[in-house]
């Protein structure tokens, strides 16, 4: 076996190899070890910078008297103390929301509104008595030049209309453009020139005989804008807007119109010439429902009686597009209705003609209406009758009519409130079932039934009756009918009183008026069916209580049968009401299918300056224009959808006596006014006030935030309710765990080093184990190679040199004192931080670890020294000999750690490949060895086979040659 007898010679000749890949491993070992303790001093080093740091001493807590109102966080630079601090108010952020529900009815039956919104910029210049005519711009500052804009202004034409003219005249000026605009503030409804190139100076004045800058701007004729004055605003003019608009501001001639329902052939007429022209819209839509309920063709059972709920039609004014509106009052019914001027202008200002007949706003199938959720198809069960519903052919009247044709109950939808009714049709109050258990349909949920109320609210009603025709009421007065001379009603709904005066010249219809506009009443009327006042509450249920009461020597309450005492609601009436408006916005769907009732338009809108874009309305969404606006840190607020009242909100971020900007001269979109933010009233934050006992004498303090940081160096207080007479307490004391632990750290690590340095110079080295082979470590399983190498590596670092120069580096450090701090605190033991007590172990002793000999007096010493306590550990100085205990410590062991340090530069660094330290060259020049020897004998293994195959070819020769002669010999002899 050649083969065997080669690799025997082989491994013979490899006993060079071996002991180099022993020496090899013995120093590759040693590196390992040393690079470890190398890592050791380094996150020694990190703890003793903790040290160093004056925070880990003079850490500051705070114990809050009660943190749920006042509570507060403290610097190191906070000073130990208490502070009584009195909140008064707390800072609130500003609000805005949609003035009205968002969403669209479902719909709205026969009805007609108005061509346009009522007041603001719809407003005429004959309404504002402005003269109509041109403008003149001059540009006297940044250049020059003089520019005629032509309004195309009449008397007729609207302020809107006024400032689209001079806007698009403007821009057809390359001189003008992008650097004047007009626009309309809707919040305060004035007209505004703003200058947008504020490096300009310019003039806007009136050509003659336009009367625009001289009636709305100032009365000579002239505004003049620059950088230190770059808007003014129409402060000549009151433009009024929505109910406050007047039938002066409408252009409405006074006289006669009227309304006939289809059916009747009764035309009945209104007469609106006694209104004044200061006569508001809100007075307006009273008045003519007041007559309505007198009209006996426009009320159920064509009989008048006054009674508001007996309406066929009702004006209406909508919130959402701020038109005037007049409707059928249920939407499901199939009567239409025209509306015709006679001396008046009425129908045609309103409506756009003089004759206008309603148009029907029909409810879509209930899988495509704006519900605030997708209504399932299936069963649902009202008042233990199963109804069945299919989406995709059901329109919410026809599930309505199904109700009431299969109950006991009238199901109705009023396009006013949004809100379906389910009403006992022979008028009792037991309660009406909603929901099944086996219901498939989601119908009752969506609709708010499931959560809707039936309790009922408190009415009052006269206790006989008092025998007024409806004309009596309206037209003679209280003394007449009832004999009572001046005095005073009081109302009282919840306990809240409010008092009505009376002279007794007042009919009995002002009377009740003036009672249904009291806080907390729905309505208050006289029916005439029945000779009775009545009175309801605009809250429901056995809680809410309503009383009437003469006062002084007043007899009113008593002469109409008001003064019987307090009634309550009742927890269940004779309907049930759903719990919510029912139509909402589908935020996820696109603007223009989304169920807005003022349509959103594309373009840009602002938010304190910040510009937003909706690219097109039939693919943006609610949704994202929300989180466009919640992203953007720069707008300053937060914006969300409120579905429980339909409405959109906007928070500032910040608290604080701070208003929302809401849009700018440049804005192209309507979105602002769509959400009805424009012209919102905003709930704007209020200041926090607070005092400080000590603080500024103790004075009141005003501040925009919640979080005071300026009054107390150090300590920033957090406020989040008012305090009681007494005030809220925060203590400010030394937080001494933060240095405890900080120096408890520090010694551990110093002993876990310490351990292992003195274990590694002191172990006895066992010599009869040597250094392993690759061969030698391959043939071994990986627990049996880990069990020898930890054995063969005990001593390899005994008596080490850097070692000895580290342990006594450290001990000198320890041991030192510090010159220059207080003589109390210059050293560790002086701190209780020893070697251990008299007459510890020689081993102990010899270790050197470090031991506290008392937690409690080494935090007592933290608690009433901590400025010397540092001192102690982080004193800087030049001369490394006056720094402080840590200070000193770490710079000692840079000078093994650091790159080039004894101890990096020796052994590297760990888990660092590409070290050039001496031990690595080592390896390196080992490797090389290795690598020589094992080129040596792969030769010698190639010259031996070489060898060994010329000898087995001789033999075989020899062997070929000697068969022969055999073979000859045979022949020779015969055999």
């Amino acid at each position: 076996d050649t083969q065997s007898l080669i690799e025997q010679m082989i491994k013979a000749e490899s006993f060079t190899k071996y002991s180099l890949q022993r020496k090899r491993s013995t120093i590759d070992y040693q590196r390992g070890m040393l690079q470890d303790i190398n890592l050791k001093l380094f996150e020694l080093q990190n703890k003793a910078t903790d040290l160093t740091f004056s925070r880990t001493f003079n850490t500051k807590k705070v114990d809050a008297s009660d943190p749920r109102v006042v509570n507060a966080t403290a610097t190191t630079a906070a000073s130990i103390g208490s502070y009584t601090m009195h909140v008064k108010q707390v800072a609130t952020a500003t609000t805005v929301a949609s003035q009205g529900k968002l969403a669209g009815a479902l719909e709205l039956g026969y009805n007609l509104a108005s061509t346009k919104t009522l007041g603001g910029s719809s407003t005429t210049l004959d309404a504002l008595g402005i003269a109509p005519g041109n403008l003149e711009v001059r540009i006297v500052g940044g250049g020059s030049g003089t520019y005629n804009i032509s309004t195309g202004a009449v008397g007729g034409t609207s302020v809107k209309d006024l400032i689209s003219n001079i806007n698009s005249s403007i821009n057809n000026k390359p001189e003008l453009k992008g650097k004047l605009t007009a626009s309309y503030d809707e919040r305060n409804n004035k007209v505004r020139f703003n200058l947008l190139d504020q490096n300009l100076s310019v003039e806007v004045v009136d050509v003659a005989p336009s009367g625009i800058i001289t009636g709305m701007f100032d009365a000579d004729g002239q505004i003049d804008l620059d950088k230190d004055l770059p808007a003014v605003e129409s402060g000549l003019v009151n433009i009024r807007s929505g109910l406050a608009t007047t039938i002066a501001d409408l252009g409405i001639t006074t006289g006669t119109f009227t309304i006939e329902r289809s059916g009747t052939g009764i035309p009945e007429s209104f007469d609106i010439s006694g209104l004044a022209p200061g006569t508001s819209v809100e007075e307006l839509v009273e008045y003519l429902n007041s007559e309505i309920d007198g009209k006996n063709s426009l009320v159920n059972g064509g009989v008048a009686t006054g009674d508001p709920a007996d309406r066929l039609v009702e004006f209406r004014y909508d919130q959402g597009s701020g038109k005037l509106q007049l409707v059928n009052t249920n939407s499901a019914d199939t009567n239409f209705f025209s509306v015709a001027d006679g001396t008046s202008d009425f129908t045609t200002k309103m409506f756009g003609a003089p004759l206008k007949v309603s148009t029907l706003d029909k409810g879509e199938k209930l899988n495509i209406e704006t519900f605030s959720q997708s209504i399932t198809g299936g069963t649902f069960t009202v008042d233990g009758v199963q109804i069945s519903l299919n989406p995709a052919s059901d329109t919410l009247q026809g599930v309505l009519s199904r109700i009431t044709s299969m109950t006991n109950l009238n199901a109705t939808y009023d396009s006013e409130t949004d809100l379906i009714s389910l009403t006992r049709k022979d008028g009792t109050t037991a309660p009406i079932g909603i929901g099944s258990s086996s219901d498939t349909s989601n119908f009752l949920n969506v609709t708010g039934l499931v959560a809707g109320s039936q309790a009922s609210a408190a009415h009052l009603t006269s206790s006989s009756g008092l025998g007024l025709t409806l004309a009596d009421s309206r037209t003679n007065d209280i003394t007449t009918e009832f004999g009572v001379a001046a005095g005073t009603l009081r109302v009282l709904v919840n306990g809240e009183a409010t008092d009505i005066a009376y002279a007794g010249t007042e009919t009995l219809s002002e009377i009740v008026e003036k009672i249904g506009a009291v806080s907390g009443i729905s309505e208050a009327y006289y029916d005439a069916a029945t000779g009775k006042v009545n009175v309801k509450t605009s809250d429901k249920g056995t809680d809410v209580s309503l009383e009437i009461k003469d006062m002084g020597v007043g007899t009113l309450g008593s002469a109409l049968g008001l003064t019987g005492g307090p009634v309550n609601g009742l927890d269940t009436g004779s309907s049930i009401v759903s719990a919510r408006p029912i139509s909402d916005v589908k935020t996820s769907s696109p603007f223009a299918s989304a169920g807005f009732a003022n349509p959103v338009t594309a373009g840009t809108f602002s938010i304190n300056g910040v510009k937003f874009t909706i690219n097109s309305t039939s693919s943006m969404t609610l949704d994202q224009i929300t989180s466009a606006i919640n992203n953007n840190t720069q707008a300053g607020v937060r914006a969300h959808y409120d579905r429980t009242n339909g409405k959109f909100v906007l928070t500032s971020s910040e608290t604080g006596n701070r208003a929302i900007a809401l849009g700018s001269p440049t804005d192209t979109s309507n979105f602002l006014s769509a959400m009805g933010l424009q012209g919102a009233t905003q709930n704007v934050g209020q200041n926090a006030i607070y005092s400080i006992d000590g603080v500024f004498g103790g004075a009141d303090q005003v501040s925009q935030s919640n979080t005071i940081s300026d009054v107390v160096e150090g300590v920033t207080f957090d406020i989040y309710d008012v305090t009681g007479a007494s005030g809220s307490v925060i203590n400010i004391e030394a937080d001494t765990e933060v240095g405890a632990k900080a120096i408890t750290d520090f010694i551990d690590a110093y002993n876990e080093i310490t351990q292992i340095v003195y274990s590694k110079l002191t172990e006895s080295r066992n010599w009869e184990l040597t250094a392993l082979t690759d061969e030698e470590k391959s043939s071994l399983s990986d627990a049996e190679l880990t069990s020898y190498e930890e054995a063969y590596k005990v001593g390899l670092l005994s008596g080490d040199s850097t070692l000895r120069s580290v342990r006594s580096q450290m001990r000198l450090v320890m041991s030192s004192i510090v010159p220059g701090v207080d003589g109390l605190f210059n050293s560790l033991s002086d701190i209780g931080i020893t070697t251990g007590a008299v007459g510890s172990s020689y081993k102990d002793t010899m270790v050197g670890t470090l031991q506290i000999s008392s937690q409690a007096n080494l935090e007592a010493a933290l608690k009433e020294n901590p400025d010397k306590i540092a001192a102690l550990f982080n004193q800087d100085s030049t001369d490394t000999n006056k720094m402080g205990i840590a200070r000193r410590l770490k710079t000692a062991l840079n000078e093994f750690t650091k790159s080039d340090g004894l101890l990096t530069k020796r052994v590297g660094r760990s888990g660092v490949t590409s070290s050039n330290s001496e031990m690595d060259k080592q390896i390196a020049l080992i490797n090389t060895q290795i690598a020589t020897q094992e080129e040596r004998l792969a030769s010698r293994e190639e010259a031996l086979l070489k060898q060994f195959a010329s000898l087995e070819t001789a033999l075989s020769n020899y062997q070929s040659q000697s068969q022969a002669f055999s073979n000859q010999l045979s022949q020779l002899t015969g055999s």
